[in-house]
């Protein structure tokens, strides 16, 4: 199979992708995460949230209908 040549856009593209892969596998600390998701907003401001953030994690491992208190 012959290599393709890609633009810097597709290149940086397919990074990111990559860095939301590896993540969604767990291969980050969450400190890690943090800094990653902050490059890719740095980016792409429009993207969704790459990965999660400590608030985030507390807030979804609060059961439906219960205070965080």
């Amino acid at each position: 199979m012959e290599a393709q040549e890609i633009t810097q856009e597709q290149a940086v593209n397919l990074l990111v992708q990559a860095s939301e892969l590896a993540q969604s596998r767990g291969a980050f600390k969450l400190s890690e995460a943090a800094l990653l998701n902050q490059a890719i907003q740095t980016l792409y401001p429009n993207r969704g949230v790459a990965v999660a953030t400590e608030e985030e994690d507390e807030i979804e491992e609060t059961p439906p209908g219960e205070d965080n208190e």
